[in-house]
């Protein structure tokens, strides 16, 4: 029997009863007794396949054996919870709302039911408030400190309001206002009110009701005016609906989720649901059925933004990058999709997640793709207990709705699942506190149980029907995604600290995190493994998508028949399978690990945001190594140079020597207890380093690292992002040649060494230099010139004089200064750019734009000879990483150029300007006389860069 025929008989069956949700999340099962450990598979999954790839299902992995496999508790043992016993949230936290395109005036995606009256009926509104930050956001207090007022501004939705309707579907703004003019543009806000002292914003509100199983997108003018603008006194007083425009209907749905719209007003993104449906590719003119779940449309060229009656044509998510209205327009579409393990995604099929977010830009594609409840977990493997007695007896949701990966123009179409708070937990636990679990995740030196608190997965229906309760400023759904990008950027409180370059804050319902995309970005990226499992699709053995997620975990989780329902796709509890840990690197010109392998049983990818420097880790027994199988390169690897780090927490004996790297070519390095470092090649040592008792301590996270000059014969190491030794080769070691990388163990037919013992994160191989900043980034520091500080002289005189000169030379040091890599690994956000140590002086700027700074009334710098920017940009890239995106463009002053930095806010500010609403800084602030933006806008450069000498 065809799946194919099957899915579509038994889904329309499914209809039928109402159990295709467009949500994905109304279906639920009660916690009840836990599956035996020893339960077994019992259905046949030979139609399963991923095209290209081992059949994930078959051979069945062996049971589960009675053995401990309980890691040592990690050096940082964060909050994974989010939510206390008070409601209150126990991080910073920036709602995951839908904005404006300023990222002040916010709304609430969720609707309803289920929900309160207010969720099903009205439209909330919020305003984001930067200027009533004291300090930046997440190294900042806990909760929402960015919301002006935690409870919402609340409209009645007439559509809603009709009997007939069982659903109010999911909400977002579109605001077309962009960064350069456009002809026609009427960009927000603009001065009214009293005395034009207030601003008001223009918007469309895109939402869905339903009646039954067809939905309706409703177009719905609103006017939100703000009283006190652009202070930290500021609060909505208005938001008034005009009359609700209906747009198109979607059948076998019964809400468009998720929506978001870009900043042009032309492009709508959300969800279909995973109702099988027929969709005619406009290209090829073939049809399709699948149970599709991320769409767009774009509205026609002679459509006016924000439309609704424009968006008629909706596609499966895969066809962007061969619609022509897409390609050429939208970062997204740059690239064929891949899986994260860098399978291609066809034409038309779909994407196997779910809960997407598209960027103002329309540049990258952010969705879910991890299932699970706790509930499904052996209690051998995972025991546990309720926090507040009766938390078994709420109910779980069955999906895949966390998980966030992402894809497009940032990495060259391949999916990567990210390791932040944003992903702080894989299951399906409440968001309410009552709901929580304690789980006995790891053991002491001692035997003793080290339980951690899980929460804030996943909300439950039923406490979501009475309102909670929930932490002030919660979203009232913890998988919705969204990102303010940089548009705050220019209040300084409201920037990323991550010392890289092109960091987001990102938000869910429950959790914000600072993202880092920059090796994702590099086209020469080898190897990245931050200590996630990879995300696949499953196919029939026809090809055709399924749209499930298979989590390469560990675990064994089994389509019992072939439907778009979650409930079918069930979990074999003790039944292990084999660990596939992700490979980030996105690069498309270089033949890339497709991951790292671990035999079944041998390890346990982390089901929360433990384990690692950031986000999860990677336990280390000594028996678990991870073999990474290097493709044959087209271009040689010997010409170019190689750049390598890993985070360890050894928990290994003094005179345990461990083999921590093997690469392919036969050579190694072995880490002995914490203190020694040997190179060997062909088993034979060649060179061992002391690694100084000031610089690693007797426990916890130290950074090591590697840059290997071309020829593989100069090898310096870095301890904390800084250069201790330096070893030249009587022959070529440490090469990506063809064959089996292996971390945390040795090579194949190495029978005498065992691998290193204890926590392993952030694995990365890149096929280029680095300079010193990136190199200390990459141990989660930035360098800082010491001055006056006897706490980082003691650092800076742990290492070599030449070191120090090194990066005199490159920050255009004065000889004889000393310089050190502030970090600091404690805790999440102990060391960053807005804390920079007093008596030091950060080189960040420095070193990796010495051609700066942008100045306003002058062109921006030229950039096409800078090796850091080199990083990204190249002659394959596209978008904004093409070479010319780097050249100095001498008729264009800064503030008009379209080419912006990462880091920049849009260059126009519109309204009203507070008296020195922006200090003075590098730049000389804004005036100190209130003003009003004329309608083009002011440009915040003026006020923000120093001026042209």
């Amino acid at each position: 029997m065809r799946v194919r025929a099957c899915v579509f008989v038994a889904a329309i069956a499914a209809l039928a009863l109402g159990c295709v949700s467009g949500c994905g999340e109304s279906t639920t099962s009660p916690a009840g007794p836990d599956v035996p450990d020893d339960a077994g598979p019992d259905a046949s999954t030979a139609d399963l396949t991923t095209p290209d790839a081992p059949a994930p299902l078959d051979p069945i992995p062996p049971v589960y054996a009675a053995r401990d496999r309980h890691p040592e508790p990690p050096a940082i043992l964060r909050d994974v919870a989010l939510i206390d016993d008070d409601a209150k949230f126990t991080r910073p936290y920036v709602p995951g709302h839908r904005t404006t395109m300023d990222g002040r005036v916010a709304i609430r995606v969720q609707g309803g039911p289920p929900g309160t009256e207010v969720i099903t009926t009205s439209l909330s509104f919020f305003l984001f408030t930067p200027e009533a930050l004291s300090q930046p956001i997440m190294p900042g207090p806990a909760g929402a400190q960015i919301l002006a007022q935690t409870d919402p501004f609340n409209v009645l939705f007439p559509p809603a309001l009709d009997p007939a309707v069982t659903v109010l579907g999911h909400h977002a703004i579109c605001d077309p206002t962009e960064p350069f003019p456009v002809a026609g543009e009427r960009p927000n806000p603009y001065a009214c009110g009293p005395a034009d002292a207030h601003d008001c914003y223009d918007l469309t509100i895109i939402s869905t009701t339903a009646v039954t199983l067809t939905s309706q997108l409703w177009g719905t003018p609103v006017t939100v005016e703000v009283a006190s603008p652009k202070t930290a006194q500021a609060r909505i007083i208005r938001a008034e609906l005009g009359e609700p425009v209906a747009g198109a209907l979607i059948p076998a749905n019964n809400e468009w989720t998720e929506p978001a719209v870009t900043q042009d007003g032309r492009l709508l993104t959300g969800r279909w649901g995973r109702a099988p449906r027929e969709w005619t590719n406009p290209e090829t003119g073939v049809t399709l059925l699948r149970p599709y779940d991320l769409a767009y449309s774009v509205l026609p060229d002679g459509a006016a933004p924000c439309d609704i009656t424009g968006w008629t044509r909706f596609h499966p998510m895969s066809h962007a990058p061969y619609d022509p209205q897409m390609v050429g327009r939208y970062g997204l579409a740059n690239y064929p999709f891949r899986d994260s393990e860098g399978q291609p995604i066809p034409d038309g099929e779909d994407l196997g997640g779910t809960y997407p977010w598209v960027d103002r830009e329309g540049d990258n594609v952010f969705m879910a793709g991890i299932p699970g409840r706790i509930v499904e977990q052996s209690h051998t493997a995972y025991p546990r207990r309720c926090v507040t007695p009766g938390c078994e007896s709420y109910l779980e949701n069955t999906d895949w709705d966390r998980g966030f990966l992402v894809a497009g123009a940032w990495t060259h179409g391949k999916f990567v699942l990210l390791d932040a708070m944003i992903n702080n937990q894989d299951w399906a636990v409440g968001v309410t506190p009552a709901a929580h679990w304690m789980v006995d995740l790891y053991k002491d030196t001692d035997g003793q149980a080290v339980p951690v608190r899980f929460g804030a997965g996943r909300y439950i229906d039923a406490i979501r029907t009475i309102g909670g309760p929930y932490p002030p400023g919660y979203s009232h759904n913890a998988n919705i995604l969204d990102s303010l990008q940089n548009v705050l950027n220019h209040t300084h409180a409201a920037r990323p600290v991550t010392p890289r370059d092109v960091v987001w804050l990102m938000s869910t319902g429950v959790a914000t995190d600072e993202v880092a995309f920059d090796d994702f970005v590099d086209p020469n990226a080898f190897i990245v493994s931050h200590m996630q499992a990879s995300v696949t699709q499953i196919y029939t053995d026809d090809g055709e998508s399924l749209a499930f997620p298979r989590y390469w975990n560990g675990q064994l989780r089994e389509l019992t028949i072939p439907l778009p329902l979650p409930e079918v796709y069930v979990l074999r509890p003790g039944v292990e399978a084999e660990v596939h840990v992700q490979n980030a690197a996105t690069s498309l010109d270089w033949k890339v690990p497709a991951y790292g392998l671990v035999e079944p049983g041998l390890a346990r990818i982390e089901p929360v945001a433990l384990g690692g420097i950031k986000g999860k880790g990677y336990w280390s027994s000594g028996e678990a190594p991870v073999r990474y199988a290097v493709p044959s390169q087209e271009r040689p690897i010997s010409g170019v140079a190689w750049t390598i780090g890993l985070f360890v927490d050894s928990r290994g004996g003094d005179s345990e020597n461990r083999a921590l790297m093997t690469f392919p070519d036969g050579s190694a390095v072995h880490l002995v207890g914490r203190s020694r470092l040997r190179y060997r090649v062909a088993e034979v040592p060649v060179h061992e380093v002391i690694l100084p008792e000031a610089l690693i301590g007797d426990s916890g996270w130290v950074h090591l690292g590697w840059r290997v000059r071309p020829g593989h014969r100069d090898v310096t190491l870095l301890v904390n992002g800084y250069a201790l030794d330096r070893f030249q080769s009587p022959e070529p070691l440490f090469q990506m040649s063809e064959g089996e990388f292996v971390l945390a163990g040795p090579a194949a037919g190495v029978p005498d060494f065992q691998g290193v013992r204890g926590w392993l994160d952030e694995l990365v191989v890149l096929a280029h230099d680095v300079n010193p900043e990136v190199a200390c980034n990459h141990a989660h520091g930035t360098m800082v010139r010491v001055d006056d500080s006897a706490t980082w002289a003691a650092t800076a005189a742990a290492y070599p004089a030449w070191a120090h000169a090194e990066v005199a030379a490159t920050a255009a040091g004065a000889p004889g200064a000393r310089y050190a890599c502030f970090h600091d690994y404690r805790s999440d956000y102990a060391a960053h750019l807005d804390n920079i140590p007093a008596g030091t002086t950060g080189m960040r700027e420095r070193i990796n734009f010495p051609e700066g700074p942008l100045r306003a009334g002058a062109p921006r710098p030229d950039s096409s000879g800078n090796s850091f920017c080199l990083s990204c940009h190249s002659d394959s890239g596209k978008g904004g990483l093409t070479l010319a995106a780097l050249k100095r463009q001498p008729e264009i002053p800064a503030e008009e150029d379209r080419r912006r930095q990462p880091t920049q806010p849009p260059r126009r500010v519109f309204g009203n300007i507070p008296a020195g609403w922006l200090p003075p800084g590098a730049g000389p602030g804004s005036p100190l006389e209130a003003q009003r933006a004329p309608a083009e806008g002011l440009l915040v450069d003026r006020w923000l860069l120093p001026a042209a000498e």
